[in-house]
């Protein structure tokens, strides 16, 4: 101990301390703490568990565990319950299941009940197995009953439960009545597990004759003592007709009091069964009424979360032809996580590329221009308009995540880059971006901008790299393109980006069956 904290009382070591977590000192603030908790100040204990609940509500695990630590050595029981659970889940440590159950049987016998219950919860996997551990258990569970814990009833009547996923390698057949009598002592205490369990006893006829009535009223009650899992269990029940008659409004208005209660999962659940109760009927066959009100569950579900509800709110706007809103709603479910709408949008974008350049490949036939009247200079005008507009789409597609698009726009901006007022740093990206489509292969573009001194079919964009060009021949030509083996033939003749090999030159020559040219930019 520090000299100076020696000649100190445990009064000024509590002050001291709480002066060093007001400057937000934690090291030395923990440190007097623990000294005046040693030297027996209740108001020091107290400070220090504080700061180790302040510690792992903010995931400071290893600060935590050092609070803990002088407490649970001082036998305060709480301290004890949190190391259990922190070994138990290796939250700050190693995970060690020998130190948690030690500590949880330390909180145990300092007081804490709920000590007996977790030290038995460690107990259930071997349990379920095996009679000797299932009597520890037991023991441990009896205990916490006494101390009044009551959720042990409910883990003694599930190591009676059948077809509880274990089995017993030892000792008596499991026996549903056994574990229901157990359900309905928790029950009568007022512990919601046990309720719960009895209840899914009583729905499924488990030690028992079915009785959904007598399964929906303890379920109630659990759920007006205060359960949130209550309320997924009867949300689950009615949605899936489960022992009860189905009814999705009934489910949705208890994943809602889930929800209401706390728990996340809820709202999405809502979300699901507002998305059941709103799926308009393939055609669309609705009343006005009928329709609307699909719309506002829809709606609803969107609100909630529920992705997939973005994309049937899409398909009802292109019914009434509303096209904007079509595509704000597919991008909100494409940013919610729905997979659907992100390939709908991209679907909904090529559509429109592709319905403008089929219009200028109409227009630009033959007889469309003749008929047309109209001078080669608006015909230009007028090809450049609807090729900007297609690339406008294209791009749209492309950034969500359209390789084919990426791949589609890299050839229009090598050969039409100056029109369309791209770069050639555009074009690069697209390339990149496009290198994985199966709709046009990007490679022979890229091999374009690459070989030769210049470019020799029209393209906007070129940056000679021998070797970049001979790489991409190569693996197209070892891919058996016979164009690019008369390449590499080449290449291999000239040394173009590559060392010479006249052997290689007329390998590749014989299997396309060309003569060398000796140029480095065929």
């Amino acid at each position: 101990m520090d000299q100076n904290m020696k000649a100190l009382s445990k009064e000024e070591l509590v002050r001291l301390g709480l002066q060093y977590l007001k400057i937000h000192n934690w090291g030395r603030g923990m440190e007097y703490l623990s000294h005046a908790a040693r030297q027996g100040s209740s108001k020091g204990a107290n400070e220090l568990f504080k700061l180790g609940k302040s510690f792992y509500d903010k995931k400071y695990f290893p600060e935590a565990i050092e609070c803990f630590d002088v407490l649970s050595e001082m036998g305060h029981g709480e301290s004890s319950l949190y190391l259990g659970k922190m070994y138990q889940q290796g939250l700050g440590c190693h995970t060690d299941i020998q130190a948690a159950f030690d500590y949880y049987a330390s909180a145990y016998q300092n007081g804490s009940a709920l000590g007996a219950l977790r030290a038995g919860q460690l107990m259930m996997g071997d349990a379920m197995r095996s009679r000797k551990v299932r009597e520890i258990a037991i023991s441990w569970f009896d205990e916490a009953i006494k101390g009044g814990v009551y959720e042990g009833y409910a883990e003694i009547g599930r190591l009676y439960l059948e077809n509880d996923n274990f089995d017993f390698v030892k000792g008596p057949d499991k026996d549903n009545k056994t574990a229901l009598s157990w359900f309905l002592r928790g029950a009568i205490h007022g512990d919601n597990r046990s309720r719960e369990l009895a209840a899914e006893c009583f729905m499924k006829g488990k030690g028992t004759a079915p009785n959904p009535k007598r399964a929906l009223e303890l379920c109630h009650q659990a759920f007006h003592d205060g359960s949130v899992s209550v309320c997924f269990k009867l949300g689950e029940w009615y949605s899936e007709g489960r022992g009860v008659k189905k009814n999705l409004s009934l489910a949705l208005a208890w994943y809602l009091k889930g929800y209401e209660r706390g728990d996340e999962r809820g709202k999405y659940e809502a979300g699901r069964i507002s998305y059941l109760l709103g799926r308009i009927p393939p055609g669309g066959h609705q009343s006005p009424e009928e329709r609307q009100k699909s719309l506002n569950y829809l709606r609803q579900a969107a609100e909630y979360g529920y992705a997939e509800a973005w994309f049937e709110l899409a398909e009802a706007s292109e019914q009434e032809g509303d096209e904007k809103t079509v595509e704000k709603f597919l991008r909100k479910g494409m940013n919610a996580g729905s997979e659907e709408c992100r390939t709908k949008l991209m679907i909904y974008y090529n559509r429109h590329a592709s319905k403008l350049i089929q219009e200028v490949r109409k227009a630009t036939t033959p007889e469309a221009m003749q008929k047309s009247g109209g001078s080669e200079e608006e015909i230009l005008d007028y090809v450049n308009l609807k090729y900007k507009e297609a690339v406008y789409w294209l791009k749209k597609a492309a950034n969500v995540g359209d390789v084919d698009s990426w791949a589609i726009l890299a050839n229009m901006y090598l050969y039409g880059g100056d029109q369309l007022g791209v770069t050639e740093k555009d074009f690069l990206k697209a390339a990149k971006n496009g290198t994985t489509a199966k709709s046009l292969d990007v490679r022979p573009l890229l091999w374009m901008y690459y070989a030769g001194p210049e470019p020799v079919n029209g393209e906007c964009f070129h940056k000679e790299n021998p070797r970049k060009a001979y790489l991409l021949a190569k693996e197209l030509a070892h891919e058996g393109d016979r164009n690019f083996m008369k390449i590499l033939s080449d290449y291999y003749a000239t040394g173009y980006g590559t060392y010479l090999s006249p052997r290689l030159a007329e390998k590749y020559a014989g299997i396309s069956g060309y003569k060398p040219s000796g140029k480095g930019n065929t």
